[in-house]
């Protein structure tokens, strides 16, 4: 029995954790770098919309990235060259990220000025229409004065309320993607430090 025990135990203590997470490591980088792909093809980067959400969600996706190369880095700790290069691409990847939150801040107002002069432009649009129907009674029959009154408060009103959201929703998702890519980008440049100059045991 006690010779049974000592064979399973040093069994399974042959097995190497690193290179358990080696396989995950890669793994989650050939799942990024899929996602990656799909999310590039077709690529439109003359578009600012298309950038926008690009980049999204690549920084919403940016977090399975640090975790495989973390899992990666790990897994190579015992092989210096391997490990030194993959620090190297850590900070590269980080520095990037980091330096791409100036495009998303970027696409983001320019994004939200085109929501605005659009959402003015069609007012404006109606609101010409309208007053073509105050100067002239009989082009548009059963519509009284005060109808039109309503109709353009209800406008202006409208027009408020959607200039609102598109600021709110431009400021949120800035704020989101901003936020994980310079947070991921510095856990990598982290992550490319440690690989370059590991710690002693």
């Amino acid at each position: 029995m006690t010779t049974l025990s000592a064979q399973n135990f040093s069994t399974s203590a042959s097995y190497n954790p690193k290179g358990l997470c080696r396989i995950v490591g890669f793994a989650c980088l050939a799942g990024f770098l899929v996602d990656l792909f799909v999310l590039t093809f077709p690529p439109n980067l003359a578009n600012t919309q298309w950038r926008i959400g690009f980049m999204q969600q690549m920084s919403d996706r940016s977090i399975i990235l640090l975790f495989g190369l973390a899992l990666v880095m790990f897994g190579m700790l015992d092989f210096r060259r391997w490990r030194r290069r993959l620090a190297m691409v850590c900070l590269v990847l980080g520095a990037i990220l980091c330096l791409s939150s100036i495009l998303v801040i970027r696409d983001g107002i320019t994004f939200q000025q085109e929501a605005l002069k659009n959402i003015n432009t069609q007012a404006t649009q109606v609101q010409s229409q309208i007053q073509q129907a105050r100067n002239n009674p009989g082009s548009v029959p059963n519509v009284t004065p005060e109808q039109l009154n309503q109709i353009s408060g209800a406008l202006s009103n409208q027009v408020n309320s959607l200039k609102e959201n598109a600021k709110t929703v431009t400021l949120r998702t800035g704020i989101s993607s901003v936020g994980n890519l310079i947070i991921v980008g510095l856990a990598m440049i982290g992550l490319g430090q440690y690989g370059a100059r590991p710690p002693k045991n």
